[in-house]
């Protein structure tokens, strides 16, 4: 089987990421143009999150039926349309519906691209050119929040969802030329019957359930910073556009945690990463908690631990989304999906009620959220590495 292009898969598995990224530096800018409060404005990024989750449940059954590269390019299509539509919105009830169409469509992006590298890779394969894939995607959420604040602040929220649009649309031409189907073997059918049936099936699986409860839990500490780290720096006086630039050092960890896990993860294991990369974030909370006046010296010092979680991520989560996947065999597609449904919707949900519960006007609420967040993924990573002692005993 011919192996799909790292770049290009790359880049399709960011796409849920870039709707995050490119809006995330504006919604301060959405919720003064718009008069809307902050429980409305995080919704643009929960409502997201929320059919980003609920689309991978469908579309990772439906591209073991009908092939990976028919389901991305119709998902890619969903992105695009609504991404341009959501653009001339005139109020928010407008742009939350086209939100969740953006998040539908983004999902099969996220679990059939994921999908295609497990397809053509075996574990411990699979495992080094995720952490390859997610590095080189890394760099996009890097540029996106950079853009995304001068977009935001020079040209308007609008042009923010106008370059989704175009980054969508300039990917369906690419898939449609450059993308193989990597799906040998179809699923003989498909329904809601069936889809239960297979679901249940890797909800007994203990490995699954624990990879993924750590990949939840992870990429919910990242999901969250997302929605109240920009109402902070904003507190300090710090400006859209700057925003952009600090916060991206995060992204620049998590390129760096993730070349690092390509070297290690074959030789260490995907287990044992997975176990260093929950200590080193738990450790990164705990810097947070003991230096809780960061932007006194500054908001490079914040960055700057926000990049060592950012490193720590990169550890954890390729190894938990490759042990996830490579739980079911003859089911990738759907393992990816109900996976990522639980990561994405665990990640939206965490941001909403932070924010519910004061998180944008109290740092600490957000603080005692990741140390809770980050326990749980340190005590589910090391109970994977005990299931997998067993297996061998």
């Amino acid at each position: 089987m011919k192996k799909p292009n790292i770049n290009l898969l790359a880049v399709i598995v960011a796409v849920p990421v870039i709707g995050m990224t490119i809006i995330a530096p504006a919604l301060t800018i959405i919720k003064n143009d718009l008069n809307i409060s902050f429980e409305n404005t995080q919704l643009i990024l929960t409502l997201y999150f929320t059919f980003l989750a609920f689309g991978q449940i469908l579309s990772g059954p439906f591209s073991d039926k009908y092939g990976r590269k028919p389901i991305l390019l119709l998902g890619a299509s969903i992105y695009s349309i609504s991404a341009f539509f959501a653009s001339l919105s005139s109020n928010i009830e407008i742009l939350l519906i086209l939100r969740c169409f953006q998040g539908f469509g983004a999902a099969a992006c996220l679990s059939v691209g994921r999908t295609i590298l497990s397809d053509c890779y075996e574990i411990k394969e699979a495992a080094k050119e995720m952490s390859k894939m997610t590095a080189i995607m890394a760099v996009i959420p890097i540029s996106c929040f950079i853009f995304g604040g001068f977009l935001a602040e020079f040209l308007g929220w609008r042009t923010n969802l106008i370059a989704l649009g175009l980054v969508s649309l300039i990917l369906i031409i690419a898939m449609s030329f450059l993308l193989n189907e990597t799906l040998i073997k179809k699923a003989e059918s498909i329904s809601f019957k069936n889809m239960f049936i297979v679901y249940r099936r890797l909800l007994k699986n203990l490995s699954f359930n624990f990879f993924t409860i750590t990949t939840a839990m992870q990429t919910s500490m990242f999901f969250a910073m997302n929605g109240f780290m920009p109402y902070e720096f904003e507190r300090k006086g710090v400006s859209m556009s700057e925003f952009g630039i600090w916060f991206s050092f995060t992204s620049l960890g998590y390129i760096f945690g993730n070349i690092i896990n390509s070297k290690l993860s074959p030789k260490v294991g995907l287990e044992r990463m997975c176990i260093l990369g929950t200590v080193c974030s738990f450790c990164t909370v705990l810097i947070f908690f003991g230096n809780n006046n960061l932007f006194q010296n500054g908001p490079l010092v914040l960055s700057l631990i926000c990049m060592l979680f950012g490193c720590s991520n990169g550890f954890a989560v390729a190894n938990s989304m490759t042990g996830a996947i490579n739980s079911s065999k003859l089911n990738k597609g759907a393992a990816s999906g109900l996976m990522g449904a639980f990561q994405v919707g665990s990640g939206g949900l965490a941001g909403f009620l932070i924010i519910y519960f004061g998180g944008a006007q109290n740092f600490n609420i957000c603080l005692y959220a990741l140390f809770i967040m980050s326990g749980i993924s340190i005590v589910s990573s090391y109970l994977i590495l005990q299931i997998k002692k067993m297996s061998i005993i």
